[in-house]
């Protein structure tokens, strides 16, 4: 299972790049989990509120059907988790619950719009479990970078393109006023990439 983030949801319902992200990942989206609290933060029970919140029609319905298709991530309370117990300001709740997951589930990958939990993952020592976990977290930009080396490369420029408000580093990595070519795309996606292998010590994994 892939396990996403509210931030990663949000992003790619406004990108409308679910379908092209399963594709990616070889998935349905019946394999994917999401927060239980996604459906409240991104509003989709009142439709003005979700449309402001995700800025069109279709990244409204295309909300609806993940939350309709992907499962709730849920962690026992009852199991001895040392995710659960991280205790730092700079991971919040929801981030926590699907590193705790991520240990629960040894066949799970997470995807996330969240970076600095990733650095603030990387300065927990002496908790040997984390470091298994490095293989199996994606941040946002290479989940970006495997639609683009993987996919249609023309569909998911002009989808990100189409939608500069939603994230600066895909906006920066794709063209503002010129699109950028698919090397330079994919070069630029790297780059970001590296730099959070950076900002981790070395323990982000690179595809």
């Amino acid at each position: 299972m892939y396990l996403l983030d509210s931030d990663a949801a949000r992003k790619l319902c406004q990108y409308e790049l679910l379908n092209e992200l399963v594709a990616a990942l070889g998935c349905s989206m019946h394999e994917l989990g999401v927060l239980p609290q996604l459906k409240f933060q991104l509003q989709l029970a009142d439709h003005t509120k979700s449309l402001a919140r995700l800025g069109s029609i279709n990244a409204v319905e295309l909300a609806k059907r993940l939350i309709a298709s992907a499962h709730e991530v849920e962690v026992s309370a009852a199991t001895a988790n040392p995710l659960l117990e991280l205790n730092r300001p700079d991971i919040d709740t929801g981030e926590a619950i699907l590193f705790a997951a991520l240990w629960e589930d040894a066949e799970s990958e997470l995807i996330s719009g969240d970076k600095r939990a990733f650095v603030a993952l990387s300065k927990v020592d002496g908790v040997a479990v984390i470091d298994a976990l490095w293989g199996r977290l994606i941040c946002l930009e290479e989940s970006l970078y495997l639609m683009v080396r993987d996919g249609d490369f023309h569909i998911v420029s002009q989808k990100v393109r189409s939608r500069p408000d939603v994230d600066i580093s895909a906006s920066n990595s794709f063209g503002r006023s010129t699109p950028s070519n698919q090397p330079n795309v994919l070069d630029a996606l790297q780059s970001y990439m590296a730099a959070l292998k950076r900002s981790t010590n070395g323990k982000y994994v690179l595809p």
